[in-house]
């Protein structure tokens, strides 16, 4: 009996999509008006082409003066615009209804509508209309501020990996580099 008991709360606490109950369908359609008020996607599309536009002056800080050969910032930027160009796709109603899912778990219907009523606010919708700009301004910020731990930290995830390689050479296979280690 104990031991059927063990395996349930094992179960239970593996999978915690099976411990949560489904909102009821008040709280989900309030989380689904906020997704629509906030415009997921219209956020995602007015970011995307600014955070590449960060990404890209990121990558020509690993060259020397800051200038990173014409061909390669071609190319490169030709990804960036393509992954950036398909970011719609990825943004499509059943994801945007797992969002709306996941706040409908953590808030009540109520304070979903006042969320709601604030976002409807003008400071709000000018906000929501900054931050993309907003958010371009400081991705250059973060990426600097976190750099000095960086390659610190990248060291000891390499160190950790070619231990464990060096440990499990099975699982050498299973790298997408295997000079990763």
């Amino acid at each position: 009996m104990m031991r059927a008991a063990l395996m349930a709360a094992a179960i239970l606490l593996a999978s915690p999509a099976l411990a949560e109950t489904a909102p009821d369908a008040a709280t989900l359609a309030a989380a689904r008006e906020l997704m629509q008020v906030t415009d997921v996607q219209g956020q995602m599309r007015a970011l995307g082409p600014r955070m590449a536009e960060s990404m890209g002056q990121q990558m020509r800080l690993m060259f020397k003066d800051d200038t990173m050969p014409e061909g390669l910032r071609t190319e490169l930027t030709a990804a960036m615009q393509a992954y950036v160009g398909s970011m719609d796709s990825y943004f499509t109603p059943a994801f945007i209804d797992q969002l709306a899912t996941i706040y409908a778990r953590h808030f009540t219907v109520e304070e979903l509508r006042r969320v709601t009523a604030f976002m409807k606010e003008p400071v709000m919708v000018k906000f929501r209309a900054e931050t993309p700009a907003m958010i371009a301004e400081m991705l250059p910020l973060t990426f600097e501020a976190m750099k000095p731990g960086q390659q610190q930290f990248m060291a000891k995830i390499r160190q950790i990996v070619a231990d464990w390689i060096a440990r499990h050479p099975e699982d050498k296979a299973k790298l997408r580099s295997p000079t990763a280690s």
